[in-house]
């Protein structure tokens, strides 16, 4: 690891935007993508072993959203994850990946695909 990849699609639907999918393909260490997933996960499994059932219901809090902001994790044109996440519980937020996410991007994969 230790390579910084800065991603964003401010197009939001538009897949060969220059800072797209299709750039970062080509770009990417996989093996350090790979690598950085896992520490993600294995981080992710020791803060859900951490909560308690009165964190379920949960919702974020404005100031840590905000620091993400603040330390570049979010971009200023993609404020909107924000108040998505915002908007989500604990619970919401932890079901989001394996239920919802893959579907926000089927539209931006077929664009890929058709692509000549």
């Amino acid at each position: 690891m230790g390579k910084a990849i800065t991603f964003s699609n401010p197009g939001y639907r538009q897949p060969d935007h220059p800072g797209g999918v299709q750039n970062l393909s080509v770009r990417v260490a996989f093996e350090d993508l790979r690598a950085y997933r896992n520490a993600v996960g294995q981080r992710t499994r020791e803060v859900v072993f951490q909560l308690g059932s009165v964190d379920i219901p949960r919702k974020t809090p404005l100031a840590r959203l905000q620091r993400l902001l603040d330390e570049g994790a979010v971009l200023p044109t993609m404020t909107g994850l924000l108040d998505y996440w915002g908007n989500l519980t604990v619970a919401g937020l932890l079901l989001m990946p394996p239920t919802r996410h893959n579907l926000v991007h089927i539209n931006e994969c077929l664009l890929l695909k058709r692509k000549p």
